[in-house]
């Protein structure tokens, strides 16, 4: 008779919650074990128990026929997805050579490891697999700035840093205000905790141009033109200035600046002009100052929709101004809740080691473009490209130079995958990894403070390998010998540990091994910035020298999109059904649906197409097909659509992406996706 195991392991998909989750596996006389369920950890104080609609299939779509099982090499034209199978021998062989000819004609930098958020965890995603043989090679850094920058800049010019009270004390808030976040799909688990705020007396305000999931059940919606939340943030200041609801003695105490930016800045600023710049009834805004005026503390979560257009690092560092104006981050339930991952405290030197470069720090190429970095660097040329943990084809802007950019036949690309997707397409290599129940790694979180342990459930299918063992297989046959490049996963867990006197703080692998996941040691309740922030000043800093030093403005304003305030604004927002392009060509995740765009009444008129039509979305840098539903759940001037489904899903092939810029933020160097101008064209005959 077999055995029944729990093998409790945790989400790594780019995912604020970082669900813990347990694997029911079935084992054998002779040891095979087979994963039979899978279901969220109840005993984690964050995940209770639950998973969410994308991870609730991951067994089957780890185990669909679609599943990537042994190396392949290109055999047909890029773009075609066509290939031969070939031994691992022959894969590393191949994949060596490229290296060592690029790195003899044009040295280290000539090869770009391009590891994305596909998987988000310290050993097998974005956060330092692979660092150490890349690092040896003295390989172009990766500038993964998809997500976040363009916040951690806003933030670190108030704040002092990318940091965050915990999310879950919205539940001690006397407003929650939800900014640029659909919770109820992007950060599931957050919502018992608001739904407690509310339940205790906190009005709910939710930010966002759509009327999502989470708008739908707000007390108080605002739907701004896209790009203009700063704007906001700027009105509810002055009408909390003009209400006598600026906590005046907090702020003497314990901000910099605050006298010179209301007697200046907010002086320029009131509740009409606010509504005028973000197409916004002045009764709006003033409902939102009323609200937070009358219902303390102000406790504001904040994520990716509000950063991702031209003024996006001076929008995040105005609404990190308001808790400090109502006097609240001292406060529990009082602050910003942007992100806890500095808290976590990873030795990110003992795991990556930069000091294995021959020169530091190196040439950064920048993420999301990709396509211009293919097509324009000559200083050298990229000739190998490695990705892992992603999907630019679908997940980059600028979809057609990136086509272009990897279409280069003097590229040799190589893409580790579960499945064939958009971007394997235009590989000369893919090679099979492993998925998350089937390996080490280790994860936190931008949404809680549990470090947790993956450990395998189950052997990897296959030939299917992790992302550590390729890394260390091709280091071996290129001939590296460093016993820090052909480390053991359990050896780079604990250098990312750390020790006492480095790392995470009260968390060893040991006390990890025990329960799976540890709460670091941080004071409970944890209010991070009741002595102090980490600025410069040890204030709140409303001037800032270090803004000053990086272009950003001595003291916060306004700062308008590129583009989005023009015509007809597109925003692709995060699918209810898909973790940015994952799971987009599982059967399981059929519910993600065909390409629809949302249009508002007003706005299918002028451009002459009726709900339920075909039409075309573009402008001059591309166009994708979806259909049309025409509703008011999107503000007049803006349209809406999902991103992350690959080209199978659309009629001619473009997705969403084939229309945004790679433009970057103000600062920061964030990606721009909802910084996007499009144009509405009927269509006839969807598959022309």
């Amino acid at each position: 008779m077999g055995r029944r195991l729990e093998v409790v392991g945790a989400c790594a998909l780019d995912c604020p919650d970082a669900c813990s989750w347990v694997v029911t596996v079935e084992e054998d006389d002779a040891g095979g074990r087979r994963a039979v369920s899978l279901r969220g950890n109840p005993e984690h104080p964050f995940t209770r128990g639950g998973l969410c609609a994308k991870v609730n299939p991951y067994l089957e779509y780890a185990a669909s026929p679609r599943r990537l099982l042994h190396p392949l090499r290109r055999v047909g034209p890029k773009g075609g997805n066509d290939f031969e199978r070939i031994s691992w021998d022959d894969a590393l062989d191949l994949m060596a050579t490229r290296i060592r000819d690029a790195v003899e004609r044009h040295g280290g930098e000539s090869v770009w490891p391009y590891s994305a958020t596909g998987t988000i965890s310290v050993l097998q995603g974005c956060s330092g697999s692979g660092a150490r043989l890349f690092n040896t090679l003295g390989a172009s850094r990766h500038v993964g700035n998809i997500c976040s920058p363009a916040g951690h800049a806003g933030m670190g010019f108030t704040v002092g840093a990318a940091a965050s009270m915990d999310p879950a004390d919205l539940r001690h808030s006397g407003t929650i205000v939800l900014w640029g976040t659909n919770t109820l799909t992007s950060n599931l688990h957050l919502w018992p905790f608001v739904t407690q705020g509310r339940d205790a007396g906190a009005p709910l305000v939710v930010v966002d141009p759509i009327r999502t999931r989470t708008a739908a059940r707000a007390d108080l919606h605002l739907a701004p033109r896209p790009g203009t939340d700063g704007a906001l943030a700027l009105g509810v200041m002055a009408g909390l200035v003009a209400r006598g609801a600026a906590d005046e003695e907090y702020l003497a105490a314990h901000a910099l600046g605050w006298e010179e930016f209301r007697d200046t800045v907010l002086a320029r600023w009131s509740p009409r002009r606010a509504a005028e710049v973000c197409g916004l009834g002045v009764e709006e805004v003033d409902a939102f100052a009323d609200l937070v005026a009358a219902h303390r503390p102000l406790g504001i979560r904040t994520l990716m929709g509000v950063q991702r257009h031209g003024g996006a690092a001076a929008a995040v560092r105005l609404v990190s101004c308001l808790p400090a104006v109502t006097g609240d981050y001292g406060r529990l339930g009082g602050g910003t809740a942007y992100s806890t991952g500095r808290f976590y405290g990873f030795d990110d030197a003992a795991h990556q080691r930069p000091d294995l470069r021959p020169a530091a720090p190196g040439r950064g190429l920048v993420m999301s473009r990709l396509g211009r970095e293919l097509l324009t660097r000559d200083d050298p040329p990229v000739e190998v490209l490695v990705v892992w943990a992603g999907n630019p084809v679908v997940s980059n802007p600028d979809q057609r130079t990136t086509r272009a950019g990897l279409a280069r036949e003097d590229l040799f690309t190589v893409v580790v995958e579960h499945t064939l997707t958009d971007t394997t397409a235009y590989a000369d290599l893919v090679l099979p990894g492993a998925m998350q129940h089937e390996q080490f790694d280790l994860v936190d979180s931008y949404s809680h403070l549990y470090v947790q342990l993956a450990r395998p459930a189950v052997p990897p299918p296959g030939e299917c390998l992790p992302h550590t063992e390729i890394f260390r297989r091709l280091a071996a046959r290129l001939g590296i010998t460093d016993p820090a490049v052909l480390a053991s996963d359990e050896e780079l867990l604990r250098d990312a540990i750390g020790d006492e006197t480095r790392g995470i703080p009260g968390v060893t692998l040991e006390s990890l091994q025990e329960k799976g996941f540890q709460r670091i040691d941080v004071p409970e309740p944890f209010l991070p910035f009741a002595e102090a922030f980490p600025t410069p000043s040890g204030r709140f800093e409303f001037v800032s020298a270090t803004a000053e030093a990086a272009g950003a403005g001595r003291l916060p304003d306004y700062r308008p999109p590129h583009e989005a305030l023009d015509g007809l604004a597109l925003v692709s927002a995060a699918n209810h059904y898909l973790v940015n392009s994952t799971f987009t060509d599982s059967p399981k995740h059929d519910r993600a649906g065909d390409p629809v765009v949302l249009v508002h009444p007003n706005d299918a008129a002028e451009a002459g197409v009726t709900d339920g039509a075909a039409v075309r979305v573009g402008n001059d840098r591309g166009a994708f097909v979806a259909v049309v539903t025409v509703t008011d759940a999107v503000r007049p001037g803006v349209a809406a659509t999902t991103k992350g489904l690959s080209r199978g899903r659309f009629p001619d092939g473009s997705t969403v992406n084939a229309t945004t810029s790679d433009a970057l933020s103000d600062h920061g160097g964030g990606a721009t996706f909802h910084d996007n101008r499009v144009r509405l064209t009927p269509v006839e005959d969807p598959a022309r």
